[in-house]
């Protein structure tokens, strides 16, 4: 077993009778940009909300570091889910505020800072984003890749080690999709020692940025490799998603 990933092992979810997660084992190495792919509505939403500790599995194991964080109390919990930071699939920014307050906002609800200390941080979010001379602005004023960046901020400002995404494309024209890719791509060569896991059903996108890819199906993972091997592997369902064909094993 190894300490430098995330490893998830055995995980179980279900809500009444529907059974989401059915043992999904999967490792995230530390420091690499792990994409999670499958059909809509197969448990990868679900999957992230777990992992941050928003949700309790039904059973399995989430080891981090060594420890078992689904044996933890909710106190312990909130420390571990301190260690993430979240973008949402649709940016999920305030209107009534301005981008800097955005950004500014995990910072007043969480940190004792001093209003020159936040400041100083939430401009070096925004830098990293490309966004600093736009944090005066509304949100209404940003256009959707401007809004994607200032999710992204936000989410970094509290420098996290890891960072989750909740389908980043979706929705997008393909030229948006392609600056969201760079963003995701970029922000993780600019922050040493980040972990990142995207949820996705983007197969261009997941080729694009993905050092690890794992696809999740009927409730487990199902494959595992790079980008290269989701190129080449000849296994029937990861093929047939990938073309995005009708015929195959995956049924409508």
């Amino acid at each position: 077993m190894s300490d430098d990933c995330i490893r998830l092992e055995n995980l179980q979810k279900r809500f009444g009778a529907q059974e989401v997660l059915r043992g999904v084992d999967l490792e995230i190495p530390f420091g690499k940009i792990t994409v999670v792919i499958g059909r809509s509505g197969t448990g990868k939403s679900v999957l992230l909300k777990i992992l941050m500790g928003l949700m309790r599995a039904d059973g399995g194991r989430i080891v981090i570091g060594g420890t078992d964080i689904t044996r933890l109390g909710d106190r312990e919990l909130l420390k571990v889910r301190n260690r993430f930071g979240m973008v949402f699939q649709h940016a999920a920014l305030f209107d009534s505020m301005t981008v800097f307050e955005n950004v500014a906002f995990p910072l007043r609800e969480h940190e004792r800072l001093r209003e020159p200390a936040l400041k100083e941080r939430v401009n070096a979010a925004l830098a990293s984003v490309g966004l600093v001379e736009h944090g005066h602005k509304d949100v209404h004023q940003l256009s959707g890749g401007m809004r994607k960046r200032a999710a992204v901020a936000r989410a970094l400002v509290r420098k996290p080690e890891f960072l989750l995404y909740d389908e980043p494309t979706t929705g997008l024209d393909p030229i948006m999709t392609a600056h969201v890719d760079d963003l995701i791509r970029n922000t993780q060569n600019a922050t040493p020692g980040l972990t990142s896991l995207v949820i996705s059903h983007d197969m261009e996108a997941t080729l694009r940025i993905a050092d690890k890819v794992a696809m999740l199906h009927e409730g487990r993972v199902i494959f595992e490799g790079t980008a290269a091997d989701v190129r080449s592997t000849d296994h029937p369902v990861v093929r047939q998603f990938v073309e995005g064909r009708l015929e195959g094993p995956i049924q409508i």
